[in-house]
């Protein structure tokens, strides 16, 4: 029984309980940020209380990736079996358990429990994540406008402050164990304050609950064979690895490559989380300006750059420009991937589901590598790997263009609208031919629609 504290579920909310759901959800997701941060922000000293290498670290980290897996293979049904409402209830205690065992895990010592209670950090926040997401959609339909992007925002402002609270636990020597329990017996009392107020409604729904098993694999099943999907796919892989990287290896690659105190690397993390928060912020108007393939593009050549520069500068002084450029070019990867995926309605819950599986494959495979590499060479240079998946982000770029041709030139692409319009005796150049032959009417300002 979860406690409403005035706020039972409803199917018919009030215009006020409806702006109250929305800022309770902008709160619930900086909380998310929030615990996220906390651990990151002291993988330096994790590494060194646990007397792991960067190899051993890389396996540790795989199991928070298998339980991100095991959750997303069930959270579709729990959400329904449960509802959302119960499940971000519950979920908080098991949060809230395993976060303070990982910082146990560092006063012990103890590599088993720290992959325990990994498995269980990243188990609870994805079983979060995915009722969370539920809600704030029914919040955005509510409201009848875009607002999405202000819970994710929420998130990144969440990953800023714990970062700092990281930076000053380090500089004052503050142990794990205290830093992660505090952290964390703070964040679920706030949270399960929130919850009746952040869910509208959040009750089973057993007619899905059957059907949800399985996760994005088995909803996507059929889209694997789709070429656009496995291109899509890659992009979002690439996307994954250029935040994945710098989340979990850039401040211990500061402390270990140039020599900096912890509290310098979590300042360095936190000027790449600042920088992707400003561009998503700023997100839509950029990828309306310029269409998606410039944009991923761009955001591909500027991740090069700043790695490059991370990678091989001779001066600490240029790493803040170094992952300025990073981060810039990360924030709008995943929202052009998912966007793209989703074009066609009739298929959009499968693609998507599809595409969002390569970002769950990288986070099982990627720190292994990185881990792995960082044993032969430095951890810095192993972090090119970064630049690695833009390459192949800016060559796939054309994934992203929502006509049909996307192996097709805009130029070629032009001289076969015009020949179609030719033969019909037709003139209209803002138009474009659909899958059949047929000529669809184009808005010359509609970025969506225009041959990219």
């Amino acid at each position: 029984m979860v406690p409403t504290f005035g706020h039972a579920p409803t199917t018919q909310p009030t215009p006020a309980r409806v702006r109250s759901a929305h800022r309770a959800l902008i709160v619930m997701f900086a909380l998310f940020g929030l615990l996220m941060t906390t651990f990151l922000s002291r993988i330096p000293t994790i590494r060194d209380l646990l007397h792991v290498s960067s190899g051993g670290l890389a396996a540790l980290l795989l199991f928070g990736a298998l339980g991100a897996l095991v959750a997303l293979m069930v959270a579709g049904w729990a959400n329904a079996r449960f509802g959302s409402r119960a499940l971000l209830w519950w979920v908080s205690f098991v949060h809230l358990a395993a976060l303070v065992s990982l910082g146990i895990s560092t006063w012990a010592g103890s590599p088993l429990l720290f992959a325990v209670a990994n498995f269980f950090v990243s188990l609870a926040f994805a079983l979060s994540n995915v009722p969370a997401n539920a809600e704030a959609a029914e919040v955005e339909r509510r409201v009848g406008r875009s607002i999405m992007p202000q819970f994710h925002a929420g998130f990144s402002i969440g990953m800023a402050v714990g970062l700092v609270i990281g930076i000053a636990a380090s500089h004052w020597h503050v142990a794990p164990l205290w830093h992660f329990a505090v952290v964390a017996v703070m964040a679920t009392v706030v949270r399960l304050a929130i919850v009746p107020l952040a869910v509208l409604d959040g009750t089973p729904d057993p007619r899905v609950a059957s059907r949800s098993l399985g996760g994005p694999f088995a909803t996507a099943a059929v889209e694997y064979r789709n070429r656009r999907v496995l291109l899509l796919g890659g992009i979002v892989f690439a996307s994954a690895m250029a935040e994945m990287i710098a989340a979990q290896w850039l401040s211990l690659s500061v402390v270990d490559d140039f020599g900096k105190r912890e509290s310098m690397g979590d300042a360095i993390y936190w000027i790449f989380v600042a920088a992707m928060f400003t561009v998503r912020m700023s997100g839509a108007g950029i990828i309306d300006r310029l269409g998606r393939v410039v944009t991923l593009r761009a955001s591909a050549v500027l991740v090069v750059i700043g790695v490059t520069l991370f990678a091989f500068t001779p001066t600490f002084w240029a790493v803040p420009l170094a992952v300025v450029l990073w981060g810039a070019g990360a924030a709008l990867n995943f929202p052009i991937g998912f966007s793209a995926a989703a074009d066609d309605p009739r298929h959009a819950a499968a693609r998507v589901a599809a595409v969002s599986s390569f970002s769950t494959t990288a986070g099982l495979i990627v720190p292994q590598i990185i881990g792995r590499m960082a044993e032969w060479i430095p951890l810095r240079h192993a972090m090119l790997l970064v630049a690695i998946g833009s390459v192949t982000s800016f060559v796939l770029a054309r994934a992203v263009r929502s006509d049909r041709y996307i192996f097709r030139s805009r130029r070629a692409q032009e001289r076969v609208v015009g020949s179609q319009f030719l033969r019909r005796g037709k003139a209209d150049p803002a138009a474009v031919i659909d899958a059949a032959g047929e000529a669809i009417p184009m808005h010359r300002g509609d970025k969506e629609t225009r041959l990219r």
